[in-house]
């Protein structure tokens, strides 16, 4: 790989006698030798670095002690051999030069890659994060474009960076990306990967096979299902591999619409090699055949629409609200609305867990709601229906009692901050009314106002805090038995705080019945 180093900004500071005849003249002759002759001598005394491959550093300060007629050439050299000195301390083991202000080091370049797409993924750029200033470039780009951008110009680190994701960073990634910009990605990845020339047989084996991590999605991609693959089976990530994945999708998502007749039929074409529209399976062994076949009864893959076809595991980017979950108080929220509303017990019951599952959505943000009411797994948490989409959510918000909304925005902590009140109030379209979306906005920021007093001297935290710096980890959750559930939660920013105050681990109880353990994966 090409070694680059970039200098942004070079300041320089001439100390001169007092009684030196022309300093402008001395401060001109520095300058120019700067500018003609730096830029080679880094070259030449960078040539034997063996520091880490990704080496950031806010600012470097060096001393160069040199008679006044100077040679230009051996002032560039000494600067450039004390720039290299410096920077070879910046990553040892005293923590840093004297030289150094702030360095950030990446043993690889893939863990830069890696570092650079999560910053994205999270809504960070380059004025957040001065270290990543390769996002300077990307700011006008939306995130999924601006990840595709960076994985597609450097694919092989790229790849490397996306495989040595934890499962929980790399489905935020993903997640982020989105099912187009996946596509393109996936292009660039499989066109340029170093991959055996595996055949049908292999491709199709790795992805029937059951997963040993965490599965990277709760909606599939093409690149999610080719990147859980390769992880297991690095030898394959290839074009055939992305090839296989696209198909397997499509029969997945074929097998999911269909009725059981249907999908008998469309095994017996496919193992038969006579699959409409398919013309790559004619070509495949009968063992290769058989194994897509089993595509067709993949419910893994399409989403986990019912509680009965959930997979083992389920990724979700708003695990970290599961800490906010005993914060609702679901039962006043129940009482309010039984002493409201003209309802039985088990009706107001359920409108108090529909309630309760959108103002915990809300907590995540206007931007996040629609894409919270989509999730079937957090339905089935609250005991709702996991096949509800979000436009039926809406409409069930809608049908609410407008005497309902009312009681319960008395209810809540109306926000007083300007910046918590555009963060939590909800647009109609998603909550069916005005009244609807401020009950809601009161709450959650009730609900995360009992959340924050609960961390060491945060209790004042404003919501959209609380979000970006510790609700907003994902989690992998898995269903142990009927209503027990274990939940991985990936580690926020601020994770020192739930370590303080042990808010991420032991058991919550669900408004679903049952009940789900918490626990922190490494980062």
């Amino acid at each position: 790989m090409t070694r680059r180093l970039a200098i942004r900004r070079v300041r320089l500071n001439g100390l001169t006698a007092r009684d030196h005849p022309d300093p402008g003249s001395l401060e001109r002759r520095l300058a120019d030798a700067a500018r003609s002759y730096l830029a080679p001598a880094l070259a030449d005394a960078a040539a034997s670095w063996s520091g880490p491959e990704v080496l950031r550093v806010r600012r470097l300060s060096i001393d160069v002690t040199l008679d006044a007629g100077f040679d230009p050439e051996a002032f560039a050299a000494l600067a450039a051999r004390q720039i290299i000195a410096a920077l070879n301390q910046a990553d040892g083991p005293a923590g840093g030069a004297p030289a150094i202000d702030q360095a950030v080091a990446y043993p690889s370049r893939s863990a830069y890659v890696a570092a650079l797409v999560e910053a994205l993924a999270a809504g960070r750029t380059a004025a957040d994060s001065w270290w990543l200033s390769d996002a300077e470039g990307l700011r006008f780009l939306p995130p999924a474009a601006a990840i595709r951008t960076v994985l597609a110009d450097e694919p092989a680190a790229g790849l490397e960076a996306l495989l040595q994701l934890p499962p929980t960073r790399l489905a935020r990634v993903l997640a982020a990306l989105g099912e187009r910009e996946s596509e393109r990605v996936l292009d660039s990845l499989a066109a340029t990967a170093s991959a055996t020339d595996a055949g049908w047989e292999a491709c199709l084996a790795a992805l029937a096979a059951p997963p040993k991590q965490a599965p990277l999605f709760a909606s599939p991609t093409a690149l999610a299902l080719f990147l859980q693959a390769a992880l297991d089976q690095p030898a394959l990530a290839g074009p055939r591999l992305a090839e296989a994945a696209r198909l397997w999708l499509r029969l997945a998502r074929r097998g999911e619409g269909a009725a059981p007749a249907q999908a008998a039929a469309l095994a017996a074409q496919l193992l038969a090699g006579d699959a409409p529209g398919e013309p790559a399976v004619a070509a495949m062994s009968p063992a290769a055949r058989t194994l897509l076949a089993g595509a067709l009864q993949a419910p893994a893959l399409a989403g986990a629409n019912a509680s009965d076809a959930a997979p083992d595991w389920v990724l979700s980017r708003f695990g970290g609200l599961l800490l906010v979950l005993p914060s609702l108080e679901l039962p006043a929220i129940r009482a309010a609305i039984e002493a409201t509303a003209e309802q039985t017990t088990q009706a107001a019951w359920g409108t108090a867990r529909l309630v309760a599952y959108a103002a915990l959505g809300a907590c995540a943000g206007r931007a996040q709601l629609g894409a919270w009411l989509g999730e079937p797994v957090w339905r089935e948490l609250f005991g709702l229906d996991p096949r509800t989409s979000a436009a039926e959510a809406t409409r069930q918000l809608a049908a609410v009692d407008p005497a309902v909304w009312a009681a319960l925005a008395a209810l809540g902590e109306t926000p007083e901050r300007a910046g918590d009140a555009r963060f939590l109030l909800a647009p109609r379209r998603l909550t069916g009314s005005p009244a609807a979306s401020r009950a809601l906005a009161a709450l959650a920021n009730a609900a995360l106002s009992r959340f924050a007093r609960r961390l060491p001297a945060f209790g004042g935290s404003s919501a959209p805090f609380l979000w970006t710096n510790l609700l907003g980890a994902g989690a992998a959750l898995a269903r142990t038995r009927p209503g027990q559930w274990d939940a991985r939660l990936s580690r926020p920013p601020l994770d020192v705080l739930l370590s303080l105050s042990r808010l991420a681990e032991g058991e919550i109880a669900l408004p679903g019945g049952g009940a789900v353990r918490l626990s922190r994966v490494a980062p």
